[in-house]
């Protein structure tokens, strides 16, 4: 009897020791879902999971979504959301309702005729069955990488088929960037350039040199210069007649990121000048 009445104890602390366990992990499941930064949406299966009903969703939800609690639980995600069959994420659903096995659904695009943005889902089943998906806006990130994406793609349209060769020099005085136009002007491809040690002497006549050199050196302190005129040796060792301008370069907080040239040939003007002068002192 007395053993009995022990064991009826020990049952009942156990009981209790569980219902305390109980609540205080809803209590912390609570923290996290009213304060993470990602968006949580709970659903419950209908129809063997050919619908999918809100049953809770987190602040950070309603601040993506523009829409309050209170406005969606109890409504299908078809009625709320109109656009998320075609999104993709209701074949998600339907796939971990029935297997149980967490899904990634990629940054894709979400619209419909309230909202529009770019969203990345994680979806699971819990063991009661309901279905969770956490989310985030990930608009602004793609925003700024399409930017990103359509500056450089901007930059490479405008510097690879400007006719002049562009080239880039960092505050050391190394080539950092040069477009094809180099090869068309010196022979020398673009790899050879950007791998010159001692740039641009290595391709300078000698007679105009020490002028193009101090011009360089000058140009590394933030000078600006233009239309300076020297003579380049290509690869093929003709010698071309060129001309120069050359400008600093400067990051948004005002720090030099080195300078940028533009150089022409001007072979065929130097061609047509000489051979006018040498009309008119013939006549």
């Amino acid at each position: 009897m007395g053993a009995n009445k022990s064991k009826k104890t020990k049952l009942r602390g156990g009981s209790k020791h569980s219902e305390e366990q109980l609540g205080e992990y809803q209590a912390k499941f609570k923290i996290l879902f009213e304060n993470v930064c990602s968006g949580v949406a709970i659903y419950e299966a209908r129809n063997d999971g050919e619908d999918f009903i809100f049953v809770d969703f987190n602040p950070a939800a309603e601040q993506i979504e523009h829409i309050k609690k209170e406005e969606l639980i109890g409504k299908s995600v078809t009625e709320v959301f109109p656009g998320v069959k075609q999104f993709g994420l209701f074949d998600v659903f339907k796939r971990v309702y029935k297997t149980g096995t967490p899904e990634y659904h990629p940054i894709s695009v979400y619209k419909d005729e309230r909202i529009a943005g770019w969203r990345e889902n994680h979806v699971y089943r819990l063991p009661s069955g309901q279905i969770v998906a956490v989310y985030d806006d990930v608009s602004t990130r793609k925003r700024t990488e399409l930017v990103a994406r359509m500056t450089d793609q901007c930059f490479r349209a405008i510097a690879d088929y400007t006719y002049d060769w562009e080239v880039w020099i960092g505050p050391p005085g190394r080539v950092l960037w040069t477009n094809p136009a180099a090869q068309r002007v010196t022979g020398y491809s673009i790899k050879e350039i950007m791998a010159m040690s001692d740039y641009p002497s290595s391709i300078i006549y000698e007679q105009d040199r020490d002028r193009i050199e101090r011009a360089f050196h000058s140009a590394l302190k933030g000078s600006t210069g233009n239309d300076v005129q020297f003579r380049i040796v290509r690869k093929d060792g003709r010698v071309i007649w060129a001309e120069m301008s050359w400008q600093p370069i400067y990051d948004d907080s005002g720090g030099s990121l080195g300078h940028r040239e533009s150089i022409r040939d001007i072979t065929a003007r130097k061609e047509a000048e000489e051979a006018l002068e040498k009309a008119k002192v013939k006549k």
